[in-house]
């Protein structure tokens, strides 16, 4: 499954970059197993729903890099490994953060990729204070 689940990571960026650009999509994890689909739409949705908070402490814990500096690819690349983090708790948060890292250096440059380690461990550091500021986050696009 962990293969599967870094192929998951990938086209979840994919579609995450392509939303984030405006594009009109049509979200379709149908190549992927049962348990891959499930993991990809939970992991999609997640970074959807949490993607206000995500750049809440993305700006908090990036140190020195204002939000509208990080590129897009990274940007996404960040909020879906919160996202991945809050929603999929049985997954190690080393784990989350090197499958972002492998993304990063993939899909932008190694530079990006420690970068987005930086960012993340300084996340995952603080990890209580984050869990604060969750549970602080009240969703705005609900509708409720």
């Amino acid at each position: 499954m962990s293969k599967e689940r870094t192929r998951c990571r990938e086209k979840v960026l994919e579609f995450l970059f392509q939303k984030d650009l405006g594009q009109e999509i049509e979200v379709d994890f149908s190549d992927f197993s049962p348990q891959g689909q499930v993991f990809a739409y939970k992991l999609y949705d997640g970074a959807l729903y949490y993607k206000d908070l995500a750049d809440e402490i993305i700006s908090k814990f990036s140190k020195n890099w204002k939000l509208e500096r990080i590129g897009t690819i990274e940007k996404n690349i960040l909020r879906m490994a919160i996202a991945e983090m809050f929603t999929f708790s049985d997954i190690p948060q080393g784990v989350t953060v090197n499958e972002a890292v492998e993304l990063a250096k993939k899909y932008v440059s190694p530079e990006a990729g420690r970068f987005i380690n930086g960012i993340l461990r300084n996340i995952v550091r603080n990890w209580d204070e984050v869990k604060k500021l969750k549970e602080g986050f009240v969703d705005v696009t609900s509708e409720n």
